[in-house]
């Protein structure tokens, strides 16, 4: 089962993410990537975010896509209520990843960002396949995931991470699964010295125990304006086919054979 933030972090993530770099940063990959694949001018898309969150990435689909169906499913009730007052119009129920529910028989497109380490690959796998088999052929799985264990800090614990990846993890979880994968790369590739001299301190022996708290908190409007534009300057070199060698989160797009 998929382990829950507590509802501070859910109140912190509704109030920042529509601003903050990283979340910006994330939404302008996926947008992106919906654009080159032809997703935007495409009519009738049956779309599911599987592990909607407080609903910023529903938002941002509702308004990039026309859609036949857009559902979002999440563990938190809290999450969920965000998500209606964000995006009234979508399908939004309590499910997991494990096992998963669904209100469409087939999906164009499944996002899903920051979920499946909640779980852990093991126990996701069977509900993750069960996503996959929902995919009509030709469509498309994006999902975004912190990468590293050996990044695992108080952040990971205050948003209930259980698991880090390594994109090559990624890869063989899901090849059996009748994905071609078409885009795997690390992300935060720049900033990725400053991210681990800035959680450092509470991934040391001894400082774990402390209690958590996640590392969302908007910088300076300058400074988040920056960030903001070194992820850009990243996402289009992802859209190009550049594979970056490490960063701190994991960006895959898989085509349903």
């Amino acid at each position: 089962m998929t382990s829950i933030m507590n509802d501070r972090e859910y109140d912190v993530m509704a109030d920042v993410e529509r601003d903050h770099w990283w979340y910006r940063g994330l939404r302008d990959l996926i947008g992106r990537v919906l654009v080159k694949e032809g997703f935007a001018q495409r009519s009738g898309l049956r779309v599911l975010d599987a592990g909607c969150g407080t609903g910023a990435n529903l938002g941002m689909l509702r308004a990039m896509l026309d859609t036949s169906y857009l559902g979002g499913f999440d563990w938190s009730p809290l999450a969920l209520d965000y998500a209606r007052t964000k995006v009234p119009v979508a399908d939004l129920y309590r499910s997991d990843l494990c096992a998963p529910e669904f209100h469409a028989d087939q999906f164009d497109l499944v996002l899903s960002c920051d979920v499946l380490c909640t779980i852990g690959l093991e126990a996701a796998r069977s509900g993750v396949l069960r996503i996959v088999e929902r995919i009509r052929p030709g469509g498309l799985l994006m999902m975004n995931l912190p990468a590293y264990q050996w990044l695992f800090s108080r952040h990971d614990r205050a948003v209930a991470t259980r698991e880090r990846f390594t994109a090559s993890q990624i890869r063989r979880f899901l090849d059996p699964m009748g994905l071609r994968i078409e885009r795997l790369s690390y992300r935060l590739c720049a900033l990725f010295p400053a991210i681990v001299l800035a959680r450092l301190p509470s991934m040391l022996p001894g400082r774990r125990d402390r209690a958590p708290h996640s590392d969302l908190s908007i910088p300076s409007s300058l400074v988040n304006r920056c960030l903001g534009q070194a992820l850009k300057w990243e996402n289009h070199a992802i859209l190009r086919g550049i594979r970056l060698p490490w960063g701190s989160s994991i960006f895959v797009v898989a085509r349903r054979r």
